[in-house]
């Protein structure tokens, strides 16, 4: 077990017998503590419970749940996990069916997703629903890895004119340690929701490797290849583009060896400015920049996570962006995504500030555990990774880096209240400078510096330029507010349409709560869904 997660050679309850000896003390304590919470709480004002909108209900199950999840910190103990290299018998599943996706193709294979340590892997999908649709012409043959996929012709496109699938790929949350994407996990709320509710027409649940397989960048390896896979899938040679696409058609009616070369403006008076010793800095430049893009897809695909899930959305949403090989998603939907992972190694441990909201949410924030498990997070890679955009986009050094000190420092301390359409006007309009490099030092804090590998941007584009819009779900009474709000601002800063759904008195992750009040859970999957239609009704632009 310690050579798959040596973050357990650390933890003192991680061993036997001491580990079955604190899980059942901690269990029993726990059962033991409900009928006083439900006690204390009645005879109370509603003014001294966590929070004066909630339940009884409410206020034993967050109690209950931080709880538990001080025993996974202490003890290692994880839940709801499934073998990413095991295969899933499709006579056990009702709502979903089980495929496997090849690796990510060698042509693709560039940037941040290399590593000589992390070898690529095959990659299962639970796809919701179990039976293909009906009449979807994206679906007119069976594929089970990239190289037998089946995308339409001409002739099956013209058919079916006006009818455009929205795709999903759902990537799950669980801290890169729990749960898994099968139908039965706890996360699997969000996709049968989203089905069930007919806002997407398939959903690929994506079964990752968690830290406990493969460190990082084993994850965006995983979620590259399935986006990969649906892209090509959804790919035909336009008779009227034909100057634009290259290539040659296979037997089965897609393109092969395709290149899809489009020109464009890029833009911005604020983030190009280039310090550095032998470099001009620049403002409001204009400059040609060409992209090469693998596929031209003819679907909406939107990237949706939930936690951890969110993050690892946000970095394969970063990839395709960097590396310009694959046509950008159409949207991302961000439900609690962690994005400041790195506030678990603070530079000196006197600079550790506790999350906020300790009394409201059931997440816990001890540093020493988490400082572990986000090292076995990182593998071989050396700590700085955890500042890297991939990882940590909202964390204060990365913000620094991109936007200078006065952006970081208007946005550090933010709330949900405190966002408001007049703040967001003045992030947007912020004009901030990257900071200078240390004077006769060898650190060079511009992002597009080759100094920093972690900190680079590629062709000068600042943290989040280009994104695709996002929708993001969030409760002001989680942990992770003020990382999400920073989120939103550095996204609003560089352009990015930016919708929000902010649940009143919420914890993390609200929407897979089955003890919640349901309206207002309701309520936030109307927002959602809202979103999400008006990403599929969009006209796509052409290229």
């Amino acid at each position: 077990m310690s050579r798959d997660s040596p973050h357990l050679d650390e933890m003192p309850y991680s061993r036997e017998p001491l580990k079955t000896l604190y899980v059942a003390q901690r269990l029993l304590t726990t059962m033991l503590l409900v009928p006083f919470w439900v006690l204390y709480y009645a005879c109370v004002p509603r003014s001294r419970r966590p929070r004066p909108s909630w339940s009884l209900k409410q206020i034993v199950s967050v109690n209950f749940m931080r709880r538990v999840y001080r025993v996974a910190e202490v003890a290692g103990v994880t839940w709801g996990t499934r073998d990413p290299d095991a295969n899933c018998d499709n006579r056990t599943l009702n709502e979903t069916r089980f495929e496997w996706v090849e690796p990510l193709p060698e042509d693709l294979r560039s940037g941040i997703v290399v590593d000589d340590q992390v070898p690529f892997r095959r990659v299962g999908i639970c796809v919701w629903p179990k039976h293909k649709p009906a009449g979807n012409p994206s679906h007119s043959s069976a594929s089970h890895n990239l190289d037998d996929s089946t995308s339409l012709g001409l002739e099956d496109l013209e058919a079916h004119a006006g009818q455009t699938p929205v795709i999903g790929i759902f990537l799950h949350g669980g801290g890169y340690c729990h749960m898994s994407a099968h139908e039965k996990s706890k996360t699997s709320k969000i996709p049968r929701r989203l089905m069930q509710d007919k806002a997407f027409t398939e959903i690929h649940s994506v079964e990752y490797r968690l830290l406990q397989h493969a460190p990082f960048p084993a994850a965006v390896q995983d979620a590259a290849a399935v986006y990969a896979h649906l892209v090509r899938r959804h790919t035909y040679r336009d008779s009227q583009n034909q100057d634009h696409i290259h290539g040659t058609t296979g037997s089965d009616g897609h393109l092969t060896n395709i290149e899809y070369t489009k020109s464009k403006d890029s833009k911005d008076s604020k983030n190009n400015e280039i310090h550095g010793k032998n470099e001009k800095q620049t403002t409001g430049v204009t400059t040609k920049v060409t992209e090469t893009t693998t596929y031209e897809k003819h679907c909406k695909i939107i990237l949706i996570g939930d936690s951890a899930g969110g993050n690892l959305v946000l970095a394969l949403a970063r990839w395709i962006r960097d590396e310009a090989r694959l046509p950008a998603p159409d949207g991302l939907l961000l439900l609690s995504p962690s994005c400041d992972p790195s506030h678990a190694f603070p530079d000196t441990p006197s600079c550790y500030v506790p999350r906020p909201h300790a009394e409201t949410d059931y997440l816990v924030d001890t540093p020493e555990p988490r400082a572990l498990l986000q090292r076995t997070f990182l593998g071989h890679n050396p700590l700085e990774t955890m500042h890297s955009p991939y990882v940590s986009p909202a964390s204060q050094r990365v913000l620094k880096a991109f936007y200078g000190d006065q952006f970081a420092t208007s946005v550090e301390s933010l709330t949900i209240r405190a966002l408001d359409a007049e703040v967001r006007a003045n992030i947007r309009n912020m004009i901030s400078v990257p900071s200078t490099p240390v004077l006769g030092g060898e650190l060079e804090r511009s992002p597009t510096s080759l100094r920093r590998p972690m900190m680079a941007s590629p062709r000068g584009l600042s943290l989040f330029t280009d994104f695709p819009r996002t929708c993001v779900v969030l409760g002001d009474a989680e942990r992770l507010e003020r990382e999400v709000i920073k989120l939103v601002g550095a996204m609003e800063r560089d352009g990015v349409k930016v919708r929000t759904a902010w649940v009143e008195d919420g914890v993390h992750d609200v929407l897979i709560m089955g003890w919640w009040d349901q309206k207002v859970i309701d309520k936030v999957w109307t927002e959602v869904e809202a979103w999400v239609d008006d990403v599929a009704t969009s006209r796509t632009v052409a290229s």
